[in-house]
């Protein structure tokens, strides 16, 4: 995986349950990587949320029409 990912994910919390957007915080090493819940501050590891089905990707697609 690359150190940066520029596509937001959707990302369930394991603690609190509440679903939050953010974009991977990439770390120095794989178990650094992951995302802030800025509802109660845990820090979500990408493999963490990768294996609990607790992640999912976002398109970024500024051109689409509804």
């Amino acid at each position: 995986m690359a150190a940066e990912d520029p596509v937001e994910h959707e990302v369930t919390c394991p603690h609190c349950k509440k679903t939050f957007r953010a974009d991977l915080i990439a770390g120095g090493a794989e178990r650094y990587r992951g995302f802030k819940c800025p509802h109660c501050k845990l820090f979500v590891p990408l493999h963490r949320a990768a294996d609990r089905d607790l992640l999912e990707p976002l398109s970024r697609d500024t051109d689409a029409v509804d």
